[in-house]
């Protein structure tokens, strides 16, 4: 009993000693992190970090460093001095402004850190939303705002020709519905620069909702030009007025005419073989 009392004691010397050991090597890590981060941003915004002081600088990093963790040490290297502003005019949205500046540096800080409107952008639908801000400046926040989290997905993943293509269709009554659509928004996503080059040079034809469905159905085949958009469509077309044409027949009136046809028909056979019998005379 003595032993197995003596075994625990020493088991808990152990991990208290350790844990003692642990927590000044994290501080450590952290002040050296910080020192350094320090240091750089003092060399490279000279003009800003002097307006601040050094000892001043390095009590407002550790404040941000404390409450948004490595991100924060990330900004203040991207962007300097300023990223203190920005975290403070964006209040209660200062994780997203700092999570911007981190990722994206100066654009992060330009279109998203400084605009109301798109940290809370950022805060609703993360990060696909910060990138496709950085990625299309002005045109992204009407466009995320409309579409919600489809359109932020979808123009992440396009360029800026075809991120003003969506625009532009967004923008035009003919083809707004279109692009308004989660599952086209969702074909853009999945496929990029070819899905959204395919719809805007097929966006007519798209604007005819059954179209629309056969290729959100399956959408491959028409971007890899495996099956024709336009075979589709001139089907759409077609296959309803022959409908409408064979519900509006009189079937009626043809089923006379077939019978008329083979009344004749038969009365005309008969005249033939009489008149062949004439000719050959009596046997």
């Amino acid at each position: 009993m003595n032993r197995q009392v003596e075994l625990v004691r020493s088991l808990v010397v152990s991990f208290v000693t350790a844990a003692t050991l642990v927590v000044p090597i994290q501080a450590a890590v952290t002040t050296t992190a910080l020192r350094e981060t320090v240091e750089y941003v003092t060399k490279k915004f000279s003009r800003e970090a002097a307006e601040e002081g050094t000892d001043l600088l390095t009590r407002k990093v550790e404040q941000l460093a404390t409450k948004h963790g490595d991100d924060a040490l990330v900004a203040m290297k991207n962007v300097g001095p300023r990223a203190l502003r920005a975290v403070d005019e964006a209040g209660p949205r200062g994780a997203e402004a700092v999570r911007a500046m981190a990722r994206f540096g100066d654009d992060g800080l330009e279109y998203v850190a400084k605009r109301p409107k798109n940290l809370e952008l950022a805060a609703k639908y993360g990060d696909d939303a910060v990138e496709a801000i950085v990625k299309h400046k002005e045109v992204a926040e009407p466009l995320i705002t409309e579409m919600g989290a489809a359109g932020a997905k979808a123009l992440r993943a396009v360029g800026p020709q075809e991120g003003r293509r969506l625009a532009m269709m967004a923008a035009d009554p003919a083809t707004a519905a279109i692009v308004r659509d989660p599952k086209l928004l969702d074909v853009v996503a999945r496929y990029g620069d070819r899905g959204m080059k395919f719809v805007w040079d097929h966006k007519g034809a798209l604007a005819v909702g059954s179209v629309l469905t056969a290729f959100l159905a399956d959408p491959q085949p028409f971007i890899d030009g495996t099956r024709d958009l336009a075979q589709v469509a001139g089907e759409t077309l077609v296959n309803p007025i022959v409908t409408e044409a064979a519900k509006s027949f009189d079937w009626t009136l043809l089923g006379l005419a077939f019978l008329t046809a083979a009344a004749l028909l038969i009365v005309w056979s008969s005249f033939l073989r009489h008149r062949l019998q004439l000719r050959r005379g009596p046997r």
